[in-house]
């Protein structure tokens, strides 16, 4: 890996990106943040003809990925994107949150939580009662979190997770939450892969909904054989159209 351009002017480019300088590139600014992850192809796809991530995904967007959720203290993404990617919590690693305006279960948390805190699901509280009380059975009351009438209140759940001591908020989608975090200027970082593959097809891109605009400074580029890890900035508010 080789740093091709970054924002910090002690960095020059060129740089062998060794485990130690990813690990500066990608630190979580001293107050935390909201940081969202994403892989695409250079055509756009954020997932592979299977629907996946993993058939797009390389080495070196692994690397990142697993760095990304070692530097986080929570993971945050949609229940059906967990559900999709199999994203099972695991005893003693990072935290993950589910949020679903349907009190859906991911498939694999349905035999109950490892650990205290590790699984955590989102959901409305205006929710199938029988889904509720199946959740809760599953996950333990105090893993179920009702926050928002019709739709979960964004702003109400990051401002529970940093209420929780999580300040470190790391997104890995879907699309549809990706635009809704950004829609609500709730999005600080977004790091980008991109692999050096075509796949045409309908795949969605990494954000997906209504119309806005977001701009971004870019923080730093990595090539590593062809594949590009990005990390870009919010600026400004989203505007929308």
């Amino acid at each position: 890996m080789r740093l091709l351009s970054c924002s910090d002017p002690g960095l020059a480019a060129g740089t062998h990106a060794d485990s130690t300088l990813l690990r500066r590139l990608y630190a979580f600014a001293p107050g935390g943040g909201l940081r969202t992850n994403f892989v695409a192809t250079v055509d756009g796809a954020g997932a592979g003809a299977d629907g996946l991530t993993g058939s797009i995904n390389n080495p070196a967007d692994k690397i990142v990925f697993d760095l990304n959720r070692e530097l986080a203290d929570v993971v945050l993404a949609g229940a059906a994107t967990i559900d999709a990617e199999s994203y099972g919590p695991t005893a003693g690693a990072t935290p993950l949150v589910a949020v679903s305006n349907r009190c859906l279960l991911p498939r694999g948390w349905r035999a109950g939580a490892p650990g205290p805190g590790s699984a955590i699901l989102v959901t409305v509280k205006d929710a199938d009662p029988a889904a509720l009380a199946g959740a809760r059975a599953a996950l333990g009351p105090d893993h179920v979190w009702t926050i928002g009438h019709g739709v979960v209140d964004l702003e109400q759940v990051v401002a529970r997770l940093t209420a929780e001591g999580w300040t470190k908020v790391l997104c890995e989608g879907g699309p549809r939450l990706h635009t809704e975090l950004l829609r609500r200027d709730l999005v600080d970082q977004l790091a980008l892969t991109w692999v050096p593959h075509l796949i045409a097809g309908q795949a969605p891109r990494i954000a997906h909904g209504p119309n806005l605009t977001v701009n971004l400074t870019l923080k730093h580029l990595i090539e590593s054989a062809g594949t590009l890890l990005t990390l870009w900035e919010r600026r400004g508010p989203a505007a929308s159209g």
